[in-house]
């Protein structure tokens, strides 16, 4: 079965936030790497060169690139911050 969990990615560089089904048995970094590929301001802007960081909005904790979407403290309705 495919769990997902809804979450809101906020990007302060772009102004813009994007609202997200996400697998849970995904790592973070393959979800940043999916953002970079389908967003086209995030293929032409800072983040062509660099590897942008996820934060929890509400906690202000940096999520770990490695990190396995259900080990983490995300789920559905969580706010984060992509910088």
């Amino acid at each position: 079965m495919d769990f997902r969990v809804y979450v809101i990615i906020e990007m302060p560089i772009l102004d813009k936030s994007y609202e997200l089904l996400v697998p849970i048995d995904r790592r973070i970094h393959e979800i940043i790497s999916i953002m970079k590929k389908n967003i086209p301001e995030l293929s032409t802007n800072y983040y062509l060169n660099h590897i942008p960081l996820l934060y929890n909005k509400t906690s202000g904790e940096r999520y770990n690139l490695n990190t396995i979407i259900k080990d983490s403290n995300i789920k559905t309705g969580t706010r984060l911050l992509m910088i």
